[in-house]
């Protein structure tokens, strides 16, 4: 029944879960089911405590959630789990909102009339299933499983993703896509080390900090973790030693909190990283012997053939000089200096990049301009330097067999592959899916599942997606609730929120250690939900009839409980416990020691139930050659693997690699730049609308990251904590650019781009650059529940549908608007 939260806090006597059900003024509706009322009914009872992970965001922060006879009331972090030691963002204090959302899916459905109608009928599990495994082993008897499409919006790092790779692998579908893409992010890597890992940045030692875009204090892929780093270091015990400076066009939480912050104009950071790598070669603040011994490209060189190719060092000293950067980034030619010689004077100092230097049409080549900062300065496997953690050892999945319908299925091509020759390097492009999805290429597709996620919501070509989802013939989410993406689904099976199912979080990217989360249920399902994990397995195993199964296990926590074997039988690392520390660990290492010793498998199991995970801070050092898997086995300042595969796909268009065939694939992948510098890190300019004077950049509030916090009232009223707006969007405005348009504190503003308009009040304060409006992202929501629906605005609604061309990642800093003081 729906109740009101203070009434159900009175029935459970009194405040004690206040913070996790919402008071901060709040009067919402919950929906508690009849028989949890009943047990509230009898007062205050039993108080025991479970840990978890939060899943709320891809952080993968250890919860730890009070329970009163066996209901959740309150939730904290728990302090010995080492990604988050204790700390919680806002989002993970309003989980009971999700548990207990009255706009849940609590039986699967089946759309009713046209998609979109947002008509809907309950089934029961049996005819729910039924429908779905009649349609794949139709698919698979006819030799079409290949048509099938599993897209994995859920953003989360650990076990499911290999559990979900299983099924569409036995099932014969190489189809599996995840929505964003890690892989996506590493690409800049990947052409610079030929290492597709995100790598991890050692704060703790390094005296100096610059960051290019990365809001990792808000947005990263686990700002809890980098509070925590960042608040050692300007606490007592870390005595300040740390400089901080950001750089970024709005004043971001990490800019707020860093000693500097560096406005600049949008799209421009690779110009900058580039011109602040010429005061460093000028000036010989660089590691000489590491740039010799292990990297190529930066010296003008000669190939194979006898043709002389220019290198990094001579590009950056012809084109990057101060004056030109100021002109492109808006940063002053003094402070470019300041900067360059304050990263070369202060060892051990780090650099790293993302969000607003990666979210463009330039992203790669931004991303690779930063990350040649770190190689200027020797920057790998050593103190205050960027380092990669060990895989965790965890068991791998029994072998299976394929049988030939899965052997020619997986061999046909991925429906996520690019037609056109654009994001050659992406893993996974959602506007490569809608094109296809579209034109029926390489092949229809008859079934797609979306687990989590609401790829509609996030998209920067709604109206093409909404037609590609209304083409496919059968759409299934596993979901709790139903947003804008499942409004076109043909049926949803409802999924367990993280508080009442088993999965694993691994080694969430950046985090500096190898490490497990257990997430296991703290309260039976509420509601007639499942695992989708449970659900895969049931399906995967039907579909190969009376065979072999690909899912030998009862259930999903089997498989869980059979892969963490692994780690117990490794003797590696340690349960997590209370004042166990990494140097404490590494002493006893190397003394031959191991803490993480264990009576049985049971036992460890226990203990990892008890207190919520396992971690390994001992990294095994790695070589210069593992890290740089590149041709060269160095790091390559002039990139052949992007030289490479742009060659290949060169031949591919014609035959006789012409100058047309060339610039026919450039003009495709949006690279301006001709020559050598191509494969060099260099700035690319955005391809901007004139008439256009204002751009448009985006954030995510820690709050409601993604948007899928929009249906916890407790996030809708703090969404804009920071600027007093709440339940509704805002624009930020410099003061110069809201005087010359007339624009006053909270007036409603209209920001218009070449593909629609919509409005939002105004905020000014001079921490934005002066010619950018930065709209807050995570409203505008056209279904989702009551408290999502119709608050706010989207800005990705009215933003243009370009993409970076190489990595496939959206553009949402891309689009240029006008703005107007509203009437």
């Amino acid at each position: 029944m729906e109740i009101k939260r203070r009434e159900f806090l009175k029935l459970l006597g009194g405040a004690s879960g206040a913070i996790a059900l919402g008071s901060f003024g709040c009067n919402q509706f919950i929906d508690v089911p009849d028989k949890i009322i009943e047990i509230a009914k009898n007062g205050a009872g039993i108080e025991s405590w479970k840990n978890t992970i939060c899943a709320l965001c891809p952080g993968g922060c250890g919860i730890k959630v009070r329970l009163i006879d066996g209901i959740p009331v309150y939730i904290k972090g728990n302090p010995i789990y080492p990604v988050n030691q204790g700390g919680m963002c806002p989002l993970g204090h309003s989980a009971l909102e999700l548990l207990f959302n009255p706009d849940r899916v609590k039986s699967p459905l089946k759309k009713i009339g046209l998609p979109g109608g947002g008509k809907w009928e309950s089934l029961n599990w049996d005819e729910a299933l039924n429908i779905i495994s009649k349609k794949i082993i139709e698919l698979r008897n006819e030799g079409r499983p290949h048509q099938v499409v599993f897209l994995d919006g859920s953003n989360q790092h650990g076990l499911m993703k290999d559990h979900i790779e299983r099924f569409m692998k036995a099932y014969g579908s190489p189809n599996y896509f995840q929505f964003p893409s890690i892989k996506n992010d590493a690409v800049p890597y990947h052409l610079l080390q030929g290492n597709s890992k995100i790598p991890s940045y050692d704060f703790l030692n390094a005296k100096y900090v610059l960051s290019f875009g990365i809001n990792y204090l808000e947005e990263s892929y686990s700002p809890v973790y980098y509070t925590k780093l960042y608040s050692y270091l300007r606490g007592s015990t870390g005595e300040g030693r740390t400089r901080f400076v950001h750089i970024d066009s709005r004043m971001s939480l990490t800019s707020a909190n860093a000693d500097r912050w560096i406005p600049i104009t949008p799209g421009t950071y690779g110009a900058l990283a580039l011109g602040i790598a010429f005061v460093l070669i000028k000036e010989k603040l660089i590691d000489a012997n590491f740039i010799k011994s292990h990297t190529s490209g930066y010296e003008d060189w000669v190939d194979k053939n006898g043709i002389m190719h220019l290198g990094y060092k001579n590009n950056v000293l012809a084109n990057y000089y101060p004056e030109r950067v100021f002109q492109i980034t808006g940063v002053q030619s003094e402070t470019i200096l300041e900067l360059a010689r304050e990263l070369g004077n202060n060892h051990p100092s780090l650099v790293l990049g993302g969000d607003g230097s990666s979210n463009n049409t330039n992203g790669t080549f931004s991303q690779m301009a930063v990350h040649s900062l770190n190689a200027l300065l020797g920057n790998f496997e050593k103190d205050g330097g960027i380092f990669y953690v060990d895989e965790t050892p965890l068991k791998n999945l029994p072998h299976f067999e394929l049988d030939d319908i899965a052997k020619q299925g997986i061999e046909q091509n991925p429906f996520g592959n690019s037609l056109d020759m654009a994001f050659p390097f992406a893993d996974f492009s959602i506007q490569t899916l809608i094109q296809n999805i579209l034109a029926e290429k390489p092949y229809p597709i008859s079934v797609l599942f979306i687990y989590k996620g609401n790829p509609l919501f996030q998209t920067l070509n709604h109206h093409e997606f909404i037609e590609a989802l209304k083409k496919i013939p059968l759409v299934v989410s596993f979901d709790s609730f139903i947003n804008e993406t499942n409004e076109y689904a043909n049926i949803i099976l409802p999924d367990h929120t993280f508080l009442e199912q088993w999965n694993i979080i691994s080694n969430v990217p950046s985090v500096g250690f190898s490490h497990i989360g257990i997430q296991q249920p703290v309260i039976e399902p509420i509601y007639d939900t499942r695992s989708s994990a449970d659900i895969l397995i049931e399906l995967g195993n039907k579909a190969y009839g009376n065979n072999t199964k690909p899912f030998p296990f009862e259930d999903y926590v089997s498989e869980i409980k059979y892969r963490v074997e692994g780690v117990y039988n490794s003797g590696e690392g340690a349960i997590v416990t209370e004042g166990l520390k990494g140097s404490w660990l590494e002493f006893l290492n190397q003394r031959g020691w191991h803490i993480g010793t264990y009576d049985s498998f049971d036992e460890f199991w226990n203990l990892l139930l008890e207190r919520g995970g396992w971690w390994n801070p001992i990294r095994k050092k790695k070589g210069f050659s593992e890290i740089f898997n590149t041709p060269t086995r160095k790091f390559e300042f002039y990139s052949q693997v992007l030289k490479n595969r742009i060659d290949d796909i060169v031949k591919k268009k014609g035959i006789d690699n012409s100058t047309h065939d060339i610039e026919f694939v450039l003009g495709r992948l949006n690279i301006k730049t001709r020559g050598d510098v191509i494969f060099l890190p260099h700035h690319e300019p955005i391809p901007y609308d004139d008439g256009m004077p204002i751009y448009l950049t985006t954030f995510q509030p820690i709050t409601n990251r993604d948007g899928h916090a929009s249906n916890l009232p407790l996030m809708q009223e703090m969404f804009g904590f920071l600027t007093r707006h709440y339940w509704t969007s805002w624009v930020e405005l410099n003061p110069e650019t809201a005087s010359a348009y007339g624009i006053s504190d909270d007036d409603w503003v209209w920001i218009e781009s070449v593909n629609g308009s919509i409005k939002a009040k105004a905020k000014i304060h001079p921490g934005v650059m002066p010619s950018v409006a930065a709209v807050p992202f995570g409203l505008g929501h056209t279904s989702y529940g009551r408290y999502a629906k119709d608050y706010g605005v989207n800005p990705n609604s009215i933003m243009k549908n370009l993409y970076d061309t190489i990595n496939g990642i959206p553009a949402t800093q891309s689009t240029k608007v006008k703005i107007s003081k509203a009437k």
